[in-house]
This record gives C-alpha cells, structure tokens and sequence, in this order.
C-alpha cells in the first residue's frame, strides 16, 4: 500500500512540472518587408527584447545594401505603444536622435513615437547609412507586447535605400506589417531540488496520515 501512496505522490510531482504555465515571449522579431510599391523581400529586422526594469531594448539591423536616408519621407524607425503615453528614449546609437512624435510616414500612416537619423546620413539617397541602431525605451510595466501597430496596421517604418527585389530600387519608407520571424521564450521548470521537496512533503504527509489512521483503528479494536 506504502508503494502505492508513493506512486501517488510522483505522480503528482510529475503532473506540477507539465502542467507550468510558460512565460510570455520575451524577445520578438518583426521584418521590414513593405514598401511603397509593394513586398520588397526583407530589408531587414526589428528586435523588441524585454530588459526588465521597465524597459524594452530595440535593435535595427538591415540587409546588406540597405541603408538609413533621409529622403524627407520618414524617419530612421517610427513606432507606436499602446496608449501613446510619455516615455524615455535612451541609449540611442551614436548619429540618432529622437524624432518628432505623431510623424506621418508615407504611405504607412502616422506614428506616435519616432528615432531620426541626425549624421552619417545623406539627404535624399546620398551617403546611405547601414547601421545597427538601437535604443532602449523606459517606461513603468512596458514589455514587447506594448507595442502595437497603427491604424494602417504597419508595426515600424524605416526611412530606407536598397535594391528592393527584381532589380529595382527602393527609396523612402519601408515598413513592418506585423510579420514576425522568431520569438523566444522561457517555460519555467522547477529546478531538481525544488521537486525533491515537493515530493518529500508530500509523501511525509501521506505517511503522518496513514499513522493516525491506523492508531485510530486499533483504539476501536481495543474498545469492542
């Protein structure tokens, strides 16, 4: 029967560890992959990753023959956060600066929150500027999932110039519409020592109820 009851209790330690809720995602990728004049393949990507202490770390990266413009169309990364409320841009790569905010970013619509481009960056086409950028954005509880698309639907735009697909060329705005390409997560696991305890207790409590239960009946068989 001891047997039993330990059977019992593995398996519920077993049924704890499978049935732990996973993490929200805490890193996400979207894909600039829209221009003006249609799907230009991908000229590169957006990285959202939670940093804790109320900040989100966002990196731009583009794809070979890609650089940041300043065409007079849009900035070097518009984006959007649910609620529009006021928040700190910091640890912005050397060359960028904050832009305007409630920036229109042709044809994608308007963006309430923008990084501008301010040198190594030619007007118009000239002197492209491959990157990275990247920036941190502070705000109290702000995680991945605070940012949100716009009324167009397009989740970032990106003030570009590249080669665009068939051999054409782009220059000016391309933007992300929501197309992720990788998102990581953690599930948490209770660690080795945890589940040990786990078990033990349980099986303690099992054994300390079985006792009682058995004094009990010997009290009634010394009665009759």
């Amino acid at each position: 029967m001891r047997a039993g009851w330990a059977g019992i209790a593995s398996a519920f330690v077993v049924m704890t560890v499978l049935t732990a809720s996973p993490a929200s995602a805490t890193s996400i990728t979207y894909v600039l992959n829209q221009s003006g004049t249609g799907p230009v393949g991908t000229a590169g990507t957006i990285t959202l990753d939670d940093a804790g202490d109320n900040g989100v770390e966002i990196l731009v990266t583009l794809n070979d023959g890609y650089g940041f413009v300043k065409t007079g169309a849009g900035d070097a990364l518009a984006f959007n956060i649910l609620g529009d409320p006021a928040i700190v841009i910091d640890d912005i790569t050397a060359g960028f600066a904050i832009g305007p905010t409630h920036e229109s970013e042709a044809p994608f619509g308007t963006f309430h929150y923008s990084v501008s481009c301010t040198t190594g960056c030619g007007n118009g086409g000239s002197n492209p500027y491959p990157g990275p950028l990247s920036f941190d954005v502070l705000l109290t509880g702000i995680t991945i999932d605070s940012f949100i698309a716009n009324g167009d639907g397009y989740y970032f735009a990106s003030d570009l110039i590249g080669p665009g697909t068939s051999g054409g060329r782009i220059t000016g705005n391309v933007a992300a519409n929501g197309l992720v390409v990788a998102s990581s997560g953690v599930t948490p696991v209770p660690e080795p020592a945890s589940l040990v305890l786990l078990g033990s207790g349980l099986l303690g409590s099992v054994y300390t109820w079985r006792r009682k239960r058995r004094q009990r009946e010997n009290r009634i068989d010394l009665s009759r």
